[in-house]
């Protein structure tokens, strides 16, 4: 040990050695992507065993065909020529061969299948997983990729991952298997020619090395022309009304267009160097064949090979042809596949907003008492959106935020739930800090409608019952639709509780969705009501009735609604006025106006009248 280590206190040149060769493993690219497949891989133990003895069994098979193809041939050659031949029956061997040939076919059957099912179910594994991670990472986080984006995780890359276990792992452990004993074998055969052939192996490693970072490149590149025209679909198909209400179409293929062809144009230099791949591969492997032809030729010759031996060197040397070019094919589909896994990993390591979850204790709401102090928030690398605000909200009393388009009132709605949390300041409920109690605990005591209303695909009922947790009577699920109101509009329709309301709630009107989210918000009956312009798709009357509601259940509420318009502003208690991230009024709506500041601006008696 201490010649690894000199004089001078520098490490030997073995030791760094040593190191280095370590170091290279260990950054390996394959034993990383085994490493990350692996918590997905684990749960197919018992298949992946399978997996590995069929393929042991099939390795055997197609090693020992052309073992008795030589032997069958030196015995025919052996009696075509008179000389001994060897006690062994000629039809003993066709038979073994009908064997093998019926074995192949069944093993090969079953690795194909096997390997199928381990990609499927690993996909699966990852889809799951993802899923459940990205229910748990900051809102931010999916509001920037946006779904169009995301769903290529579950999509896309989970496709390509399962094709890299399907073609790129199970198909590649059985081709590798089968090159090191069809290189032994050669060996034991001829030793002699069995170099010449392992002289193609090194142009095959420097055919890998120098195409395999192009095709890395090509292929990342093309996956991102995917990743853009998916996203510019999707934005497209959302905002089709905007599209031909402006008369854009033509502008709009044009972009389509360009998109297309960008991404076709990636796509085929990514075709054209994987081409090069199989290509040189298989000019190597012919190079070899011709190289074994010559050398057999004075092997032959000098006695030391026999017909058999020959035919059974040659059909040995036939099976790393398709081998080679199986290589080949799964590099590419590994090159793809490593680039999804990468995009998959990046997701993963997304901080999760309950990590820390269990950790912390469940909120006690009593009183439900809603107190922000000196509250800032920025986005990063953005202006500042609220700048050191305070207000209270106690049960009994509806709180109403306002102020212009911009002034920070669903960023401060968006604090109380955690969904982003403050630079500054602090967030209590019952003189509890929102930032130190159980994210789970604190949204299952706040009933949120927010202005776009969300709903999911399925009925009326299942989307009221969608937030509310098992055991809660049918009579509270009820109730909540009668409070919204949503009861008269359910009677006029068709099915009733029944009716279905599409993907994302289209199939139904904007009021009606609002109407929807304020009734699955009040099934669970929470203590404290956000409404984040809840009122916005309503008709006149609706709005009345809403109103008079929610002055109705402010009564044993907390209840804090953004607004802007004129019957939710009249029956609250307090009004806090919010402009450009400060809060700069605060009153009821008559105190308000008395003020002459930006209330009245937003709200005069002018527009009273009109509203009234």
């Amino acid at each position: 040990m201490r010649q690894l280590v000199q004089a001078d206190g520098r490490r030997s040149p073995f030791l760094m050695v040593i190191q280095k060769l370590f170091t290279r493993i260990k950054s390996f690219r394959f034993i990383t992507v085994i490493t990350q497949l692996w918590p997905f891989l684990k749960t197919e133990w018992r298949r992946l065993i399978d997996a590995t003895g069929t393929t042991l069994l099939l390795t055997g098979v197609e090693v020992s065909t052309p073992v008795l193809i030589g032997i069958f041939v030196d015995i025919m050659w052996a009696r075509l020529a008179g000389a001994p031949v060897l006690n062994i029956d000629q039809y003993g061997i066709i038979a073994l061969l009908i064997v093998g040939v019926f074995a192949r076919g069944f093993l090969l059957t079953r690795q194909q299948a096997l390997g199928g099912e381990i990609g499927e179910r690993t996909a699966a594994n990852l889809r799951i997983r993802l899923w459940s991670h990205l229910q748990q990472v900051p809102l931010d986080y999916i509001r920037q990729r946006g779904p169009g984006r995301l769903s290529l995780r579950f999509l896309s890359d989970t496709r390509m991952i399962q094709r890299l276990v399907t073609q790129g792992m199970v198909r590649l452990s059985q081709d590798m298997i089968l090159l090191i004993a069809i290189a032994v074998a050669l060996l034991v055969i001829n030793w002699r020619m069995a170099l010449g052939v392992l002289v193609v192996f090194p142009a095959y490693v420097i055919i890998f090395n120098h195409l395999n970072p192009k095709l890395r490149r090509a292929s990342r590149q093309t996956r991102r022309r995917r990743s853009r025209l998916s996203a510019y679909l999707y934005d497209r198909m959302t905002g089709m009304v905007a599209i031909k209400a402006s008369g854009r179409q033509p502008t709009e293929s044009e972009s389509l267009r360009s998109l297309s062809r960008s991404l076709a144009r990636r796509g085929a230099r990514r075709a054209r160097i994987g081409g090069q791949v199989q290509g040189y591969a298989a000019s190597a492997v012919a190079a070899g064949s011709v190289l074994v032809l010559v050398l057999a030729s004075v092997e032959i010759a000098s006695g030391r090979l026999s017909a058999g031996m020959f035919v059974t060197f040659y059909t040995m040397l036939g099976l790393i042809v398709p081998v080679f070019q199986r290589i080949a094919v799964a590099n590419r589909y590994y090159q793809e596949a490593s680039i999804s896994l990468d995009n998959v990993m990046r997701t993963f390591s997304v901080k999760s907003e309950i990590m820390n979850d269990m950790q912390l204790p469940d909120i006690k709401v009593d009183e439900g008492s809603v107190v922000v102090k000196a509250v800032s928030f920025k986005h990063k690398d953005g202006p500042k959106v609220l700048d050191s605000v305070s207000f209270e909200a106690h049960r009994g009393e509806l709180v109403a935020l306002v102020g212009p388009n911009g002034a920070g009132k669903s960023s401060l709605i968006e604090l109380l739930l955690r969904f982003r949390s403050p630079s500054k300041g602090q967030v209590c409920i019952d003189r509890q800090d929102i930032s130190k109690v159980s994210l789970t605990s604190l949204r299952s005591h706040i009933g949120l409608v927010s202005q776009d209303a969300p709903l999911l695909d399925g009925t009326i009922a299942q989307n009221i019952a969608y937030g509310v947790h098992d055991g809660v009577p049918e009579e509270q699920i009820l109730r909540a639709a009668q409070l919204s109101g949503l009861d008269r509009i359910v009677a006029s329709l068709p099915d009733g509780w029944d009716t279905q309301v599409g993907a994302g709630g289209k199939s139904l009107s904007g009021g009606q969705r609002q109407l929807i989210a304020l009734a699955r918000a009040l099934a669970g009956d929470p203590p404290i009501l956000i409404l984040d312009e809840a009122t916005s798709a309503l008709d006149a009357e609706t709005e009345q009735l809403l109103a008079e509601t929610l002055r109705e259940l402010a009564e044993h509420k907390t209840v804090i609604a953004s607004a802007h318009r004129l019957p939710t502003l009249l029956v609250a208690d307090r009004i806090y006025v919010l402009q450009q991230g400060h809060l700069i009024e605060e009153g009821t709506h008559h105190s308000l106006l008395e003020q002459n500041g930006i209330y009245t601006r937003l709200f005069g008696e002018e527009r009273v009248q009109t509203h009234v």
